[in-house]
């Protein structure tokens, strides 16, 4: 765990000089949801779009131009998860449960009756869960570097545990797409306030507490749109074929030579992706 935390410092030093986007903001605030203050910031206009991070990552941390090319459509809605960034912090043992409770809290605050939720990595398991919880709250669903098994999750993490600062770096991107895009960590977002030690420590015994949810998926009455990368080392493409597998309907886009991190290597492309998928009505029967 503490090898993890010198990797995610020597990313954000990486990152220093990363552009930020240029996209106004057209709100920022904080909201209080369940005991805790939630930081967030709204761009764009259109349907809600709210997008949750992954494990130990802030909003600053989603790649601007993808933010750009959706606010361009939608109201996109970010946030800091409890404990992270420029959220509050509470005593509250941290679940997945309660991240997504924390998401529905968020849109409820915001008058926002129900609104299309995107999740990556961790976030997208805090999308499942908001999604079963409360399905008339969420309308599409798009889960990008996901899994439906608990087991799965807990090994993306044990994944970290041991690795150097070097080995952390390399798993981010596919070594080949690297060799042609030498600039890459120059250009990562900045996080303004990275995620705490302590934070990051709770949202692991999160995640290591998490039961999945592959058994409830079938009775999810939702458009989803499941995203992978095919060279995903930390969350397997087998993962995103599951879960797409057991939700009636769902669509599955599969990158080509790209990683878990793959909305740096491609923003125009997986936000043309989700833009098309928002875009069309599945139901030809109505």
């Amino acid at each position: 765990m503490r090898r993890f935390l010198v990797c995610l410092v020597l990313l954000f030093l990486l990152a220093g000089c990363a552009a930020r986007s240029t996209t106004p903001v057209s709100t920022t605030g904080t909201l209080s949801v369940n005991g805790v203050e939630i930081a967030y910031r709204s761009l764009g206009k259109g349907e809600p779009l709210l997008m949750i991070m992954g494990y130990a990552g802030t909003m600053d941390a989603w790649d601007p131009a993808l933010v750009d090319s959706l606010a361009k459509s939608y109201r996109v809605i970010l946030f800091d998860n409890r404990n992270v960034g420029s959220s509050g912090t509470s005593s509250y043992p941290v679940t997945i449960d309660l991240m997504a409770r924390d998401g529905l809290g968020l849109l409820k605050g915001l008058g926002i009756g129900h609104a299309h939720v995107m999740g990556w990595s961790m976030g997208s398991v805090i999308a499942q869960e908001m999604a079963l919880m409360d399905p008339d709250a969420v309308d599409k669903l798009v889960l990008y570097g996901t899994t439906c098994s608990a087991e799965a999750i807990r090994a993306a993490l044990n994944k970290f545990d041991g690795l150097t600062p070097e080995q952390f770096m390399a798993m981010l991107f596919p070594k080949p797409w690297v060799v042609k895009y030498p600039d890459i960590y120059s250009r990562l977002p900045s996080p303004a306030k990275p995620a705490t030690p302590e934070a990051i420590g709770r949202q692991h015994q999160a995640i290591f507490d998490w039961t999945g949810t592959c058994d409830r998926l079938g009775g999810l009455d939702k458009d989803v749109l499941v995203v992978t990368g095919e060279l995903d080392d930390i969350t397997p493409p087998q993962g995103a074929l599951e879960v797409a597998a057991r939700i009636p309907g769902s669509w599955l886009v599969r990158f080509k030579g790209a990683g878990h991190w793959l909305m740096y290597q491609s923003p125009e492309g997986l936000a043309a992706s989700v833009k098309t998928f928002l875009a069309t009505d599945q139901n030809l029967l109505r």
